[in-house]
């Protein structure tokens, strides 16, 4: 679904329904004693798969929207103003009293990459099939609906099956809870997931192989990452691989997956090829990688045009 501004520009409008949390980072310049008090560099950010979504895309200048939870303390509060702050609409959100918000902790390596990571999401079970079967009203409003895979089980059962008429979007989240997503992949239009993520849908198979099993069981898109190595774009006829963008300096390799399908989203919204949607996912991903947070203040479209 498009709107024009007053310029006359249009816009894409989506809904992401998912998890957002608080995003807290740790990292030390040495390696860490287990057991042991480690003095570290310690950062605090706004993050959440679906957050992480909807933020990138809103920079991107589409109209989003986001079905998420927060409870009433200090950090629900701060997370929902800076959603509300960058002109995302959370007016269909959960808003539950005397809970606390989702929170995640990421222990980097001397790579900034991932070391450890932790999370209370407990929050987020809340956003159950009950809570959204009193939105589908405003579900239905919708041609693209992003969902992140933090939300339960019952709840993307609902959502699958009902709105099978729909773009549905998902990201895998991570190899434990790919698995869920095994018995639905005939109704997800464009499934995200990494390689170790591929694995645990279909082990024992090389690459290729893994794919065809996956599109034999009903997935219609498969996008594929492999850290450094070549990116994969897997439809039922046909194979699109892209070579990933070099970078010299990576700050924070948390969220750069988020960004990559939010490029890959843009793309999609505004129709472009299959080419360009991986050359957008490529350079948002790569923006957000030199960013101390899961999302980039620069990522925006004068930011990628500097790229392309």
């Amino acid at each position: 679904m498009h709107y024009k501004t007053e310029s006359g520009e249009v816009m894409a409008k989506a809904l992401i329904i998912g998890a957002q949390n608080i995003d807290i980072f740790a990292k030390s310049d040495d390696e860490y004693t287990l057991y042991d008090s480690n003095p570290s560099k310690i950062h605090i950010a706004f993050g959440g798969v679906g957050r992480n979504i909807a933020e990138n895309l809103s920079r991107l200048e589409n109209e989003v929207h986001f079905i998420t939870v927060f409870g009433d303390d200090f950090f629900s509060k701060s997370a929902n103003k800076s959603l509300e702050k960058i002109g995302i609409d959370t007016t269909n959100s959960l808003f539950i009293k005397n809970r606390s918000n989702s929170v995640y902790l990421g222990i980097m390596n001397q790579e900034n990459d991932l070391f450890l990571g932790l999370n209370d999401m407990e929050i987020t079970k809340e956003l159950n099939s009950e809570f959204l079967k009193t939105k589908a009203r405003f579900i239905n409003e919708f041609s693209t609906i992003i969902i992140d895979n933090n939300i339960e089980t019952e709840a993307l059962h609902y959502l699958l099956n009902t709105y099978q008429d729909k773009i549905i979007i998902m990201d895998a989240v991570s190899a434990k809870k790919v698995v869920k997503l095994s018995a639905y992949l005939d109704k997800i239009s464009i499934l995200k997931l990494n390689q170790i993520e591929l694995s645990a849908l279909s082990d024992e198979l090389e690459t290729i192989d893994k794919i065809k099993h996956l599109h034999i069981k009903g997935a219609k898109t498969l996008l594929i990452t492999n850290q450094e190595k070549d990116i994969i774009l897997s439809k039922k006829e046909e194979i699109i691989t892209k070579k990933v963008l070099g970078i010299d300096t990576i700050v924070n390799a948390t969220g750069a997956g988020d960004a990559f399908l939010s490029g890959f989203i843009h793309g999609v919204l505004h129709n472009f090829s299959d080419d360009k949607k991986l050359k957008y996912a490529n350079i948002a991903a790569n923006i957000t990688l030199q960013s101390n947070n899961s999302t980039s203040e620069l990522l925006n479209k004068n930011e990628v045009k500097k790229y392309e």
